[in-house]
C-alpha cells in the first residue's frame, strides 16, 4: 500500500465519478471519494487519514483541493488537479461578474425544478462536446449545492504558489479552451508541477479520459 488518495468530484458530482479512474489505476492506493453534496451534516473538510496521503480534484473539487493544499501544505504528498481554476488571473470586472453569476445559480439550485436547473447547468459552453452524467435529485442536498456557490466561489479564489507542494499534476482537455489557457497562464506564472493536455477530451476529464487521468495519477505517486 502506497498510501491514500482523497479524490474530490466536481459540482453536481459524486464520489463514484472517480470509479473509471480508480479501475484503470495501477497504483495500490486506498481511495477516499467523498460525496460532497449528499444529504447529511458533514462539512467539506479533509477526512481523517493515516500515512502518506495524496489529493485529487476535478473542477470544483480541484478548487477545493487547492484550498486544502494551502491550509495544510505538509499534510499532502502531492495532488492531481483536473480542469482547475486557481483564481489568480481574474480581473476585478470578471470577479464581479462571477459573483453575480454564482448568486443566480445559488438561487436556481435552491428553488428551481430539478430537471430544468440541471439541464441549464449541463448546457453551459464549458461542457459542450461531451456527455452529461445522469443525476438523481434524491442523491443531493440542494442546500449544499446552493451554498457551494457562495461558500466556495471562484470569484474569491486565489492560489499562493509558495504554499503548494512541488509534486503536482495539472490536466485539461484539449477541447476545453478556457482551461488550456489557464494552464498556459499558470505555467508562465511559475506554478509548480507538470502540465498535461489530453487530446480528444473536454472539460469532463473523469468521463472523457479516465485512462489518461489514471496514468497521470500513477506517475504522480510512483
Amino acid at each position: 500500500m502506497k498510501g491514500t488518495i482523497v479524490a474530490l468530484p466536481g459540482f453536481l458530482g459524486r464520489g463514484s465519478d472517480w470509479d473509471g479512474v480508480r479501475a484503470a489505476s495501477q497504483a495500490k492506493l486506498c481511495w477516499v471519494c467523498p460525496d460532497l453534496f449528499a444529504a447529511g451534516d458533514k462539512p467539506a473538510r479533509p477526512p481523517a487519514t493515516d500515512g502518506p496521503c495524496w489529493l485529487a480534484g476535478y473542477s470544483f473539487g480541484a478548487r477545493l483541493a487547492l484550498r486544502w493544499l494551502q491550509d495544510a501544505p505538509v499534510r499532502w504528498r502531492g495532488a492531481l488537479l483536473l480542469s482547475a481554476n486557481p483564481g489568480n488571473f481574474q480581473t476585478e470586472d470578471e470577479r464581479i461578474a462571477r459573483r453575480k453569476s454564482d448568486a443566480a445559480w445559488a438561487a436556481a439550485f435552491a428553488a428551481e425544478q430539478w430537471e430544468s436547473v440541471t439541464n441549464r447547468w449541463n448546457g453551459q459552453a464549458v461542457f459542450r462536446g461531451g456527455g452529461a452524467p445522469w443525476r438523481e435529485e434524491s442523491d443531493f442536498d440542494r442546500a449544499k449545492l446552493s451554498a457551494s456557490f457562495t461558500d466556495h466561489s471562484a470569484a474569491e479564489q486565489f492560489t499562493d504558489i509558495l504554499r503548494l507542494p512541488a509534486r503536482l499534476v495539472w490536466m485539461a482537455g484539449a477541447r476545453d479552451g478556457k482551461f488550456v489557457r489557464l494552464q498556459n497562464l499558470m505555467l508562465d506564472a511559475g506554478f509548480p508541477g507538470t502540465f498535461l493536455t489530453v487530446g480528444h477530451a473536454g472539460h469532463r476529464l473523469l468521463y472523457d479520459a479516465p485512462e489518461a487521468v489514471a496514468g497521470a495519477l500513477d506517475d504522480l505517486v510512483a
